[in-house]
C-alpha cells in the first residue's frame, strides 16, 4: 500500500508503454523489503522540462530516463557523477528532498561492461564497431574508452554526431575512436573486428524498424562477440544471424537489468545480488516464451 513515506521513482521516456523497466525494479523492491514503488511516464518532448520539475516537487525519490531523453535530462539536472558528465547523457536520477536538488548517474555504461564482462569478453587490445551515435552509444563507447580496446569504429547516419562524441570525450582518448562515412568502409576491415555494437533502433518491433538489419547481410560473424541493445524482440535479425553464424551473442535484456541493477543502488544503497538479477531476467525471457508478457 502507498503511504506517506512510499518512495516514487519513475521511468520517462517515448515510447515506454511496454518497457520491462516497472517490472524489473518492482521485483528488487520487494525483494529488498523497500517501502517503494515504480510508475511509468510516457512524455511528449514539450512536456519533458515540466515534468521534471513535477516530480521533484512533489517528493519523488527518483528517475530513470530512457529514449530520446537522455541528452536532454543531463540539462536539466543539478549536479551529475563523473560518466554523465564525460557522455553528457543522464539516465538515472536521484532527487534529494532535503536540499530540493537533483543529481544525475549513467548506470548504461557499468550495465553495458558487465554484460560483457559475463560473456567473458577480453576488452585489451580489441577493435570494436559500434553502430549508432545517441545516448547507448556514448555510453558504450565512454565503457570501451575505459576497457582500454585498441580502435573504436563508429557508423551514425548523421557523421557529426560522431565528431562531437569525439569532441565530447577527447579528455578519455577519443583518439582511438573512427567515424565512418558508411557502414561498407570498414568491409575490408570485418575480419578484425571483435566486438559489434548495435546502439539503434534498427531491428525494434517497430513497424519501420523490425525486419531492418543494422549490418550487411554478406559480412560473417564467426567468432565475434555481437551485442543488441534492442531488447524488444530479445532475438533480434541481427542476433539470430549472428549465432546462426558462430558469434557470440549478448540481447538488450541483460543491459537492461543490469543497469536497472545499479540505478536500484543508486536509490537505496544496495547493489542486488548476482542471483537475483539473473532471477529476474530468467522470470522475464520465461514470460516472453510463453507470451505471458506485452510484447
Amino acid at each position: 500500500m502507498i503511504g506517506p513515506d512510499t518512495k516514487l521513482i519513475a521511468l520517462i521516456g517515448n515510447p515506454i508503454r511496454h518497457s520491462f523497466s516497472p517490472r524489473i525494479q518492482n521485483y528488487f523492491i520487494e525483494k529488498y523489503s523497500k517501502d517503494a514503488v515504480y510508475l511509468v511516464f510516457e512524455l511528449r518532448e514539450e512536456n519533458l522540462k515540466e515534468a521534471f520539475n513535477g516530480a521533484k516537487k512533489l517528493g519523488f525519490a527518483g528517475l530513470n530516463v530512457t529514449m530520446p531523453y537522455k541528452k536532454e535530462v543531463f540539462k536539466l539536472v543539478n549536479k551529475a557523477d563523473r560518466i554523465s558528465t564525460a557522455i553528457k547523457s543522464v539516465n538515472t536520477v536521484k532527487f534529494d528532498k532535503k536540499t530540493g536538488t537533483s543529481k544525475g548517474f549513467n548506470t548504461d555504461v557499468p550495465g553495458f561492461l558487465c554484460s560483457l564482462d559475463k560473456k567473458k569478453f577480453n576488452w585489451s587490445g580489441s577493435n570494436c564497431l559500434v553502430i549508432g551515435a545517441g545516448g547507448a552509444a556514448r555510453g558504450a563507447i565512454y565503457g570501451m574508452l575505459k576497457k582500454k580496446v585498441k580502435e573504436i569504429w563508429v557508423y551514425n547516419r548523421t557523421k557529426e554526431k560522431v565528431n562531437e562524441i569525439i569532441r565530447d570525450l577527447k579528455n578519455e582518448g577519443s583518439n582511438k575512436i573512427k567515424a565512418l562515412n558508411s557502414i561498407n568502409d570498414i568491409d575490408n576491415k570485418i575480419n578484425d573486428i571483435n566486438l559489434i555494437v548495435n546502439c539503434t533502433p534498427l531491428g525494434m518491433d517497430i513497424k519501420s524498424f523490425k525486419n531492418v538489419i543494422p549490418v550487411p547481410g554478406r559480412w560473417n560473424l564467426r567468432g565475434k562477440f555481437i551485442f543488441d541493445m534492442v531488447y524488444k524482440p530479445v532475438k533480434t535479425l541481427l542476433l539470430k544471424k549472428a549465432k546462426k553464424e558462430g558469434a557470440k551473442v549478448i540481447d538488450g535484456i541483460d543491459l537492461l537489468v543490469y543497469q536497472a541493477a545499479s540505478s536500484f543502488e543508486v536509490w537505496f544503497g544496495i547493489m542486488p545480488e548476482h542471483k537475483c538479477i539473473e532471477e529476474i531476467k530468467r522470470t522475464i525471457l520465461i514470460d516472453i516464451e510463453n507470451n505471458k508478457l506485452k510484447y
